[in-house]
């Protein structure tokens, strides 16, 4: 753990809220600016917000009797909402700016947005198709009740090897998201600086 702080802790509610904020306002400057100094801060700006979103989800904020539990809760983390809807609403002004042909460079942007991408939403992803999955097929966890010092952390499967087939779906659909943002985003972008180029060779006959 690096912090040894409860999930509603000032320090960290103020956080989440920044981090919030600065995924949804950081790429549309991204996507707008021209100064190479200003479009280095905000990709820096935009993955520290995913860096401690991340680290807040996986456990690593927040204490945990057994450590770190990566996110994963029986009942559903409450995270699992919101932090998927605001990555794709992070990564829209991205994919409009591919699609316009404005971005430069349409691979490294592409593998940029979609890594940034599987660090915010994978996690969640994995966790909340697998437990659907899992208790959807009638599965259920055994809790260990009689912790005396935390209760309920300890979790075991009763049916491992479904859990173990519902995590690996979990993994695939979790992987493939992003793998699909970062097609859309190279082929856009690569597309439109094609037109772009074509019209500017027609436009440079006609003169």
């Amino acid at each position: 753990m690096l912090m040894d702080a409860h999930y509603d802790d000032p320090v960290l509610v103020m956080g989440r809220i920044l981090a919030i904020a600065t995924l949804v306002v950081a790429p549309w400057g991204i996507v707008r600016v021209r100064s190479p100094l200003a479009h280095r801060c905000l990709w820096s700006m935009w993955f520290l917000g995913i860096f401690f979103l991340a680290a807040l989800y996986l456990g690593f904020l927040t204490y945990h009797y057994m450590g770190p539990q990566l996110g994963f809760s029986t009942d559903g983390n409450p995270m699992n909402g919101w932090m998927i809807m605001l990555g794709f609403f992070s990564v829209m002004p991205f994919l409009l700016a591919a699609r316009k042909g404005s971005i430069e460079r349409p691979l490294r942007f592409g593998t940029a947005v979609s890594l940034g991408f599987l660090l915010l939403v994978g996690p969640p992803v994995l966790n909340a198709v697998a437990l659907n999955i899992y208790t959807q097929g009638g599965g259920a966890f055994d809790l260990d009740m009689d912790n005396s010092v935390q209760p309920g952390e300890v979790i075991t499967p009763n049916d491992p090897e479904a859990w173990d087939f519902a995590n690996g779906i979990g993994f695939v659909v979790c992987s493939l998201i992003p793998l699909l943002l970062f097609i859309a985003t190279w082929r856009l972008g690569g597309r439109s600086q094609s037109s772009r180029v074509e019209i500017y060779e027609e436009e440079s006959i006609r003169e």
